[in-house]
């Protein structure tokens, strides 16, 4: 074990290629690698920031805690055992973690399921049907949450009646922001976007739109259920954090991995909601709902009525990950 070998070249390709399919604002994949022919290292890519968007960048850590819960997870599906520092280096803060392969192991059945649940999930911005599977689901995500510092809050009817209102408030104000208006359509219908942003058939159609009354109106799309649905039923989680500071972010994005693809490998349908934490009037709104605490980000959780959307894009690989080898 102390004379393990690092990885060959291909299989780190492999292994952050499906970490990749990882979930970000706007499809935006904000993160970079650099590998050192032993480790790699974690960083924002600020070439990816959505500036009218996300005015602070939260989004954009919180991306990279996703990044980062699934690179792990791709690594043990390779059969790998990893090594994670976090902020191994507090003077330079873009860098957010390093995560080092240390040693080979036998492949486990959770670690195949969590493997094929990053390969099989999507977002879901099409109306939903109640989750089929509910009973143990709940306290399964608490856990998942607790784990990484991130409290999972499930909100009840009058609760979704309430954030409805916070997402309709969100929608009618950001009609006069024309940046916000701008970077929504460039990152939906842009022609130059390096196999990034959110493609048509991947956004509801303008007749389902209006049956998702908490997601974000996006222009509308090509994806639509196959027979006239009612309003969406899916159920609605908020994750959020005691503090606001980078680690915090970076745990939060941790915690939605794990929800993510724990409710993918339950055969259940999802989707991140963020605009309603994106305008500090709504977000404060939405922390009084759920007892004050940090709101980061929401989930839609339900079972799907349409077939799976093709695969949005992503990045090529060589410009997520920088190949560095140390030389001696």
């Amino acid at each position: 074990m102390t004379n393990q070998q690092p990885p060959d070249p291909a299989t780190v390709r492999a292994v952050f290629a499906r970490a990749a399919r990882a979930p970000s604002l706007h499809n935006s994949q904000p993160w970079h690698w650099y590998w050192d022919g032993s480790e790699a290292a974690l960083t924002v890519d600020s070439t990816r920031l959505l500036p009218a968007t996300d005015a602070f960048n939260r989004e954009q850590v919180l991306g990279c805690g996703v990044m980062l819960h699934h690179t792990e997870l791709a690594w043990a599906a390779a059969g790998w055992d990893t090594r994670t520092s976090r902020f191994p280096d507090p003077t330079v803060r873009a860098h957010l973690a390093s995560v080092r392969p240390v040693a080979t192991h036998a492949l486990t059945e959770p670690e195949q399921l969590l493997g094929a649940a990053i390969d099989r999930r999507y977002s879901d911005r099409t109306a939903m049907d109640p989750p089929s599977e509910w009973v143990t689901t709940p306290k399964v995500l608490e856990f998942l949450g607790h784990r990484s510092h991130t409290e999972v809050t499930f909100l009840d009817d009058s609760g979704v009646a309430e954030l409805r209102r916070i997402s309709e408030l969100t929608t009618r104000l950001r009609r006069y922001d024309p940046k916000y208006g701008a970077e929504l359509n460039w990152w939906s219908t842009g022609q130059d976007l390096g196999g990034a942003g959110v493609p048509a058939t991947a956004r509801p159609s303008a007749a389902d739109r209006a049956h998702v009354p908490v997601g974000r109106q996006f222009p509308a799309g090509t994806a639509e259920p196959p027979e006239a649905r009612a309003d969406d039923a899916a159920r609605i989680v908020v994750l959020s954090t005691e503090g606001d500071a980078v680690p915090d972010l970076l745990d939060a994005g941790y915690a939605l991995s794990a929800v993510l693809l724990e409710c993918t490998a339950q055969g259940l349908s999802t989707c991140t909601v963020s605009h309603v934490v994106e305008v500090l009037s709504a977000r404060a709104m939405l922390a009084d709902l759920i007892g004050h605490r940090h709101p980061q980000v929401l989930v839609r959780i339900g079972t799907a009525c349409s077939p799976p959307p093709p695969r949005t894009p992503r990045r090529p690989i060589d410009s997520i990950i920088e190949m560095r080898p140390r030389h001696g």
